[in-house]
């Protein structure tokens, strides 16, 4: 798996995943259980790691760039 985009909360990352699922690239979202332990306003304190297969990643990340979802790459 490799790490393809990072996110400020979980919801942000969900959306993302939802689209890529959407396009037929599985996905899993690495840190959830940080961002559940804070607060909304203080859950920035760690980032949400959008993450694909190695072979998916290119492809991926084509996506959420055109979507203009995370801070790819």
């Amino acid at each position: 798996m490799k790490s393809i985009a990072s996110f400020p909360d979980t919801i942000s990352a969900s959306i993302a995943q939802g689209m890529l699922e959407a396009n037929g690239i599985r996905s899993v979202i690495d840190n959830q259980a940080m961002d559940s332990f804070y607060p909304a306003p203080l859950s920035g304190l760690s980032e949400v790691n959008l993450m694909v297969n190695e072979r998916d990643a290119g492809r991926a990340i084509e996506l959420l760039k055109e979507s203009n979802d995370g801070d790819c790459g």
